[in-house]
């Protein structure tokens, strides 16, 4: 009986060890299958966005809406300690993977236009960043 829970359990852990496999602490680097297109911080200009606890809900980005010019980068850093999180591109872009604090995941933006993202963990959390 001890030994097929200790094999349950060191089965549940390479599953999971595997699923957010990569790590990494910008963006282009994380877990397997997500679409990252930052990680450049070569822009002119790093706006920071904070993943913020949030008593009313379950998190927020800080600020949201965020103003950057063509070629600047943002950086959103994991400051939320009660929960995991994501940067999900709303058009598919971009994606960070659920990571939990400390993480910072960064994109440069080439083009003009507003891109709308969220946090595929919590519907509530959603951001946007206007390129101009």
């Amino acid at each position: 009986m001890i030994v097929w829970k200790m094999a349950v359990v060191v089965a549940g852990s390479a599953l999971m060890l595997t699923a957010c496999g990569g790590g990494g602490s910008t963006g282009s680097s994380g877990g397997s299958g997500c679409n990252q297109t930052g990680g450049s911080t070569s822009g002119t200009g790093t706006q920071v966005v904070k993943l913020n606890p949030d008593p009313n809900t379950v998190g927020r980005f800080d600020p949201s809406p965020v103003n950057v010019k063509v070629g600047d980068t943002v950086e959103w850093d994991w400051v939320d300690t009660s929960a995991p999180h994501t940067v999900t591109a709303d058009d598919g872009s971009f994606e960070s993977c659920t990571q939990n604090a400390g993480f910072k995941f960064v994109v440069t933006f080439s083009k003009a236009g507003d891109v709308k993202y969220h946090c595929s963990i919590h519907a509530q959390m959603v951001g946007e960043v206007k390129v101009g």
